[in-house]
């Protein structure tokens, strides 16, 4: 009885591991899914003014199926990119509010060639 025992809390540690094992984050540096959840909902989302729905499927949040996930990606990659470069200068870090104020889309996008 004692080893079943063991055996159950041993596969029941494996599960919740799993759960809390990030998956398909590729430029943020978050190690935690606590981090990671704060972090979007603390700064992405009022930065932006959506919901998770916008960019995550929420039955699968690692999947790249919306658009507006990939696009955030590369967004977020740009952010890291500015921010290390102004780090350098000694300036303030940016986000996402620098451009979007609290809007899904800078209200005056670039023009397209």
């Amino acid at each position: 009885m004692k080893k079943v025992m063991i055996i159950v809390l041993f596969l029941t540690g494996l599960m919740v591991g799993q759960k809390r094992e990030l998956k398909n984050v590729k430029v943020l540096p978050f190690k935690t899914k606590r981090e990671l959840v704060s972090f979007m909902k603390t700064v992405v989302a009022p930065e932006l003014g959506v919901k998770c729905n916008f960019c995550h499927n929420l039955t699968d949040y690692s999947s790249d199926e919306k658009d507006h996930k990939k696009v955030a990606r590369k967004m977020m990659a740009m952010v890291n990119t500015a921010n290390q470069t102004m780090n350098e200068l000694n300036f303030h870090e940016i986000s996402c509010w620098v451009c979007h104020r609290g809007n899904e889309h800078p209200e005056h996008p670039p023009k397209k060639k």
